[in-house]
């Protein structure tokens, strides 16, 4: 209707009913949509009318010129790789590795849960290792903390929002340790035939077998794809940095992949702001200073405001500390950890337009979560401004897929 009603094609308007209204319209993530926009500006346009217009840098693919059908198909045939390269996408040539990647892995999953849970030989049976296995986790596994002795060591005060993050953590932290604790014990005495063996002990059990985190804790913990070995080292490692925050005082530098409602952090700094500078908190928002020099910004020293957060690694692309921009990725590099970064609050009025990216962060690199009940993803955190090269805008690095993720699979 819109080709056949206009004299000129109302690329706007095309793009917007497929964008938004037709495809758009059955996608609920924004960022989604925003890559679904930016995907259909390269064909919606009018260079597209141009011979042998070229949709990629190389030129491999292009608009074949006006012609019969035969035209078509002989291209199709003959001048169009078998296996679609990563430039038609946008994509960096690492997104092939990441692809491999994750079918072999699903592969190794399928073959896994088809292997034999009854050994042979003169091996351990399956019992005989979830028993080592089981010990092993409780042995690591520390305490529940004092919310007590933390509420008398870190009372809630008006001007130290972190302390009400604290002890919000902590709870959060003492329900899942809890619950993998009791259903450890539960799955030992359930072998040892002094309880009965549940359908959830047993998926429990299997589970671990195979070197999986079971769906039980999943349904107290925070968001993870790491195997059962890494997932316990992970949230050990959680455990200690809060376990240090208890015992001394909040850090000058946060690990800001170790809370585990990492909404609630990033409130508690806008809250110290707005009542530090008495400024409504619905007006502040927040700017970022890549800490690309450590000898131009201290971070091991508070900062003046806002704070200093570290343990975010970016997929994509890389930082370039030296020229302070995004850069692209190194050949076979699919991570790269970022430097420090400083999140500054400031009045949405005295922002100043920068040449950025905004920039995803989400806990996990599976890049979606289900819908909490406080209107947050379970697994996106905030959106943060990177500064661009010249010669790029924000549409090359939505193609590219960029986006910093709070934990690797590892």
């Amino acid at each position: 209707m819109f080709l056949n009603t206009y004299e000129q094609t109302p690329w706007a308007a095309l793009k917007y009913m497929a964008a938004e209204a037709n495809y758009g319209g059955r996608v609920t993530d924004p960022k989604d949509r925003r890559l679904i926009s930016t995907i259909l500006e390269d064909y919606y346009n009018a260079k597209v009318f141009k011979d042998s217009h070229k949709l990629s840098e190389s030129g491999v693919y292009y608009i074949p010129p006006e012609g019969e059908l035969s035209v078509y198909k002989d291209y199709i045939q003959t001048e169009l790789p078998i296996n679609d390269l990563t430039e038609i996408f946008g994509l960096h040539e690492n997104a092939d590795i990441t692809s491999a990647i994750n079918e072999t892995n699903r592969l190794l999953e399928n073959v896994l849960s088809l292997m034999p849970r009854v050994s042979g030989g003169g091996g351990k049976s399956q019992e005989e290792e979830l028993q080592d296995l089981t010990k092993n986790i409780l042995d690591k596994l520390p305490q529940p903390f004092d919310i007590a002795d933390v509420a008398r060591k870190h009372p809630i005060k008006k001007d130290e929002s972190m302390n009400t993050v604290l002890q919000q953590e902590l709870l959060r932290f003492n329900k899942l340790t809890i619950n993998i604790r009791a259903t450890l014990n539960n799955l030992i005495r359930a072998i040892k035939g002094e309880v009965v063996m549940s359908l959830d002990l047993e998926e429990v059990g299997n589970s671990m077998f195979d070197n999986r985190v079971p769906a039980l804790w999943m349904k107290s913990s925070y968001p993870s794809l790491k195997p059962l070995g890494s997932y316990i080292n992970d949230l050990i490692k959680r455990l200690e940095f809060m376990n240090k925050w208890v015992l001394d005082e909040a850090p000058n530098c946060f690990w800001i992949s170790g809370f585990f409602f990492t909404q609630s952090f990033l409130t508690g700094i806008k809250q110290n702001h707005a009542r530090k500078y008495v400024i409504p908190i619905d007006q502040i928002v927040f700017d970022f200073e890549v800490v690309s020099n450590p000898e131009k910004t201290d971070t091991s020293q508070k900062a003046p405001d806002g704070c200093y957060i570290n343990g975010l690694y970016i997929e994509g692309c890389r930082w370039d500390s030296e020229n302070e921009v995004l850069a692209d990725s190194l050949p076979k590099v699919l991570f790269e950890p970022m430097p420090d970064i400083w999140m500054i609050p400031k009045k949405k009025s005295d922002m100043e337009e920068k040449h950025t990216y905004i920039c995803p962060v989400y806990k996990t690199i599976e890049r979606r979560g289900t819908l909490s009940t406080t209107g947050h993803s379970t697994n996106f955190v905030l959106d943060m401004n990177l500064t661009m090269q010249e010669q790029h805008d924000s549409k090359f690095w939505t193609k590219r897929g960029v986006a910093m993720i709070t934990q690797l699979n590892e």
